[in-house]
C-alpha cells in the first residue's frame, strides 16, 4: 500500500516515537503502544491493498460510520483503545493517515 500522512505530527510520531503534538504526549513514552504501532505498520507497508487487511483480525479493520463515515480504521493492538484513523484511495492501494484516537467503546 502507498501510505501518507495527513498530519505531520502523526507521521513525526510514527517515525521517530516522539512529537511535540500534545495529542501525542502519552503515547510517545508508552513503550507497549509503539511497539504495537510498528507493527501496524509493518503490515500496512506489507500489504497491497485494505482488502488485505481482513485476514489480520487483530485489526479490526472496518470502515466507519456516522461522524467519521468516509474514513476506515485499525487497532492498534489486540487489547489496545487505540486506533489508526485513515482515508482510502485507489480501490484501497492508497490510504492517507489522519490520526490516532481512542476508541469509543473501549474503557
Amino acid at each position: 500500500m502507498i501510505i501518507e500522512y495527513e498530519d505531520e505530527e502523526l507521521r513525526i510520531l510514527i517515525s521517530t516515537h516522539n512529537s511535540t503534538d500534545k495529542r501525542y504526549k502519552k503515547l510517545k513514552s508508552n513503550k507497549t503502544f509503539l511497539r504495537d504501532l510498528d507493527k501496524v505498520m509493518l503490515i500496512l507497508r506489507a500489504t497491497k491493498n485494505v482488502n488485505g487487511l481482513e485476514k489480520y483480525q487483530q485489526l479490526h479493520y472496518e470502515k466507519l460510520k456516522y461522524g467519521l463515515s468516509g474514513k476506515s480504521s485499525v487497532r492498534i493492538g489486540y487489547t489496545s483503545k487505540y486506533r489508526l484513523i485513515f482515508e482510502e484511495y485507489e480501490n484501497g492501494i492508497r490510504i492517507k493517515l489522519i490520526e490516532i484516537n481512542e476508541h469509543y467503546g473501549d474503557k
